[in-house]
């Protein structure tokens, strides 16, 4: 496992040497994403640029959350290469200018041009500053956090000062063999697994696999899921992440999205029991969301009450990466974050880095103890004791509600 060492930056020297001459970096920022649609437009098309950089994503998050949007145009030499859609967090007094959404999101990359990689000269952190400030960036520092190691390699991060984000991602390959894609992860246990759920449903009264097709079967899902995660979340002593009406809105914005086709930003997919006595009711919820045959789970949730014995989740998982594998899509994303479900899929997983570049003498001075919190966030997270001690601590500040009997 990598440590928690600020991390150098890659290509620093063989950048500089290659391009000895040197040229020059401005920037524009705009509120708003209708002055750069085109070449947004062309640099999302780039199966490299993660889906989290996307319009549907940035849109809805500014529109669901009411978020204002800094969108970074980066030139050298007057000619584009790089569109960086940020917001403005304020913390203790510091303006962090971040990715949009990035508090909800897996992966970033940027939007960059990498056919133009190769002739765009390197950014120092000091470069890449001075540009954002002549543009009028209202920030002190710049945070693009949960970068891919590939698009921390790029133009205009690598050069920037990093370290390890607290979590990694994880990955499964897929197969248009599916016995090939759980051959990865002990097909033999995971079959039987899926078989025994699957008893256990049909005996209730038979399930089915459903997906949001249209907006109102979307939105029935999400609304599902954002009834079952705050129980689970409270009974892990973790504060309800989703409750912000703001959230909310992004979210069923997203599921609300489609394109030419049809098809949504955010793909909703649940397990609904089809007879017995709970016959209709959803017992498990993800939300996912594809790019470039790259599919990202985004979130999920299980019905604790109904059918708790039957492992939903774990079902639906098996079915919704079964039907990735007969589409042809090349990857299921598990996601930032190390929890046993993830490792007993993945057989990969990535190291993310955060890359920072201050922008004035507060970001200077705040740049050390924001690279020292990440070092300390990722020691506790790989530390089964220092861990359990810290949930152990949140679980205390978290609040759950009264039981009924007890309410005022």
């Amino acid at each position: 496992m990598a440590n928690a060492q600020d991390i150098p930056a890659p290509l620093a020297s063989a950048a500089k040497r290659a391009h000895p001459t040197a040229e020059r970096l401005s920037a524009r920022v705009t509120s708003s994403l209708e002055p750069v649609t085109d070449l947004w437009q062309a640099l999302e098309a780039d199966p490299a640029m993660t889906f989290h950089q996307s319009r549907a994503w940035v849109e809805a998050w500014a529109q669901g959350t009411g978020a204002e949007l800094a969108v970074v145009t980066l030139e050298q030499n007057g000619t584009p290469f790089a569109i960086l859609p940020l917001e403005i967090d304020k913390m203790s007094g510091l303006k962090i200018a971040r990715f949009s959404g990035t508090a909800y999101s897996n992966e970033n990359t940027g939007l960059i041009n990498t056919v133009k990689q190769n002739r765009i000269a390197p950014v120092s952190a000091a470069q890449l500053a001075a540009a954002l400030s002549r543009a009028g960036l209202a920030a002190d520092i710049v945070l693009f956090d949960k970068m891919t190691p590939d698009g921390a390699a790029r133009v205009p991060f690598s050069e920037l000062p990093r370290v390890y984000h607290q979590n990694p991602s994880f990955q499964l390959p897929l197969f248009e063999d599916f016995n090939a894609v759980l051959a990865q992860i002990n097909g033999k246990r995971r079959r039987k697994k899926f078989r025994v759920s699957e008893r256990r449903l049909e005996a209730m009264g038979g399930y089915r696999h459903i997906t949001g097709k249209t907006d109102a079967e979307a939105l029935r899902l999400l609304d599902t899921f954002l009834e079952q995660k705050p129980v689970r979340l409270t009974a892990q002593g973790l504060p309800d992440v989703f409750a912000d009406p703001g959230i909310r809105a992004f979210l069923r914005r997203l599921a609300t999205t489609r394109d030419a086709e049809g098809k949504s930003a955010l793909e909703l997919h649940g397990i609904e029991l089809s007879g017995g006595e709970h016959a209709g009711r959803i017992i498990s919820v993800a939300g996912l969301t594809i790019k470039d045959r790259h599919v990202t789970c985004q979130f999920g949730s299980i019905d604790e009450e109904v059918a708790a014995d039957v492992s939903a989740g774990e079902l639906l998982f098996y079915r919704m990466i079964e039907a990735a594998s007969a589409a042809g899509h090349k990857v299921f994303d598990f996601g930032v974050g190390d929890q046993l479900y993830k490792r007993s899929w993945c057989p990969q997983r990535t190291e993310l880095v955060d890359c920072y570049a201050p922008l004035n003498l507060k970001g200077r001075l705040a740049a050390p103890l924001i690279a020292g919190m990440i070092r300390l966030k990722r020691t506790i997270k790989t530390s089964p004791t220092l861990h359990k001690f810290a949930a152990r601590a949140r679980s205390l500040t978290v609040h759950k509600p009264k039981p009924a009997a007890e309410a005022d």
